[in-house]
């Protein structure tokens, strides 16, 4: 499966005008899928995109209600919903507790950047990635799909080499491997649930925090740090599962329609989210007066080997993805 055109104008072109032959048809096989974004987020409107192709690629004898926001179970829940089987399609963010070397997937600069990761996305490592993914979580893994490069924000002072972020106290997510963002920038981590960051960043015990543009947007983390580092340490990637159940009840021929489907709609999450990210930047910088750091991230990549030395079983899949121009 290929990453393809990113503007996807010729599918959109093809589901309308396909649309107005199967509009009003009652689906015979309602499937359900939930998610914990909001109706805004890339996410749901990549879901919402992969509802109306299989209504008409599937001449709507399929399909598919939407509960975002986490109105039908948060993130655990629908996770285990989904290889219950009780739940048909449900965001997975990373398969670590099951296969551990696809942990690398959030790992410290494991992807370049977004051409990396579209490159990674047309080859084999992607596609076998998914069906090792899918063995191991006892799920259907379709697609992933990227939330954006996640970056350093702090207050007083910015930092912009390993030896500047050195003793500072950086707060960061509490779940394998993303506390080794700490590692890779030479700062010290301090786990902090994402509901009291803010707090923290504004009363000093942490210096910064690292989160992709959107996050620092929703979260107001602007209002209380001053230094926007561009340091793109990690690639935040997530994917759509399919419950066993389900998917066993397809045809071979429906297999492919669903595959394609939601291969379709990861791509078009990742445009989005590329898309919306220079946005993004725009305002946290000219609206919000944040200040901007470039740094060479070379000096950080160059401190990923630690990384690798703690969580060994990530080499090899490393060593593979790295390898992809």
């Amino acid at each position: 499966m290929k990453f393809g055109n990113l503007i996807l104008t010729s599918v959109w072109a093809g589901i309308v005008a396909a649309a107005t032959a199967t509009a009003g048809l009652a689906a015979e096989t309602d499937l359900r899928l939930a998610h914990v974004f909001n109706t805004d987020h890339p996410v749901h409107k990549g879901m919402a995109q992969a509802a109306e192709q299989l209504e008409v690629r599937t001449s709507g004898r399929y399909g598919l209600e939407i509960f975002p926001s986490g109105t039908f179970a948060n993130y655990k829940d629908a996770v285990r919903a989904v290889r219950l089987g009780t739940l048909d399609f449900a965001p997975i963010d990373t398969a670590i507790d099951y296969l551990p070397e696809s942990g690398v997937l959030l790992a410290p600069y494991t992807f370049r950047d977004y051409k990396h990761w579209s490159n990674f996305k047309e080859g084999p490592v992607y596609d076998e990635l998914l069906a090792d993914i899918s063995e191991a979580v006892g799920v259907q893994q379709l697609a992933l799909y990227t939330f954006g490069f996640r970056s350093v924000t702090t207050k007083g002072r910015p930092a912009s080499t390993p030896e500047e972020f050195k003793n500072l106290k950086l707060r960061v997510v509490n779940f394998p491997p993303y506390p080794e963002a700490a590692t890779v920038l030479n700062a010290t981590g301090t786990p902090l649930p994402i509901g009291d960051v803010y707090l923290g960043l504004s009363s000093g015990v942490v210096d910064g925090q690292e989160n992709p543009f959107n996050q620092i947007l929703s979260m107001k983390f602007y209002e209380v740090q001053d230094y926007l580092i561009l340091t793109n340490h990690i690639l935040t990637t997530s994917g759509i599962a399919m419950s066993d159940r389900a998917w066993s009840k397809l045809s071979e021929e429906d297999k492919v329609v669903f595959t394609d489907v939601f291969a379709e709609a990861g791509l078009t999450i990742d445009r989005l989210v590329i898309e919306e990210e220079k946005a993004q930047f725009d305002e946290l910088v000219n609206k919000h007066g944040m200040k901007p750091v470039e740094v060479d991230r070379s000096l950080f990549m160059a401190r990923a080997p630690e990384i690798l030395n703690r969580y060994p079983e990530f080499q090899d899949l490393y060593a593979k993805i790295q390898s992809i121009k």
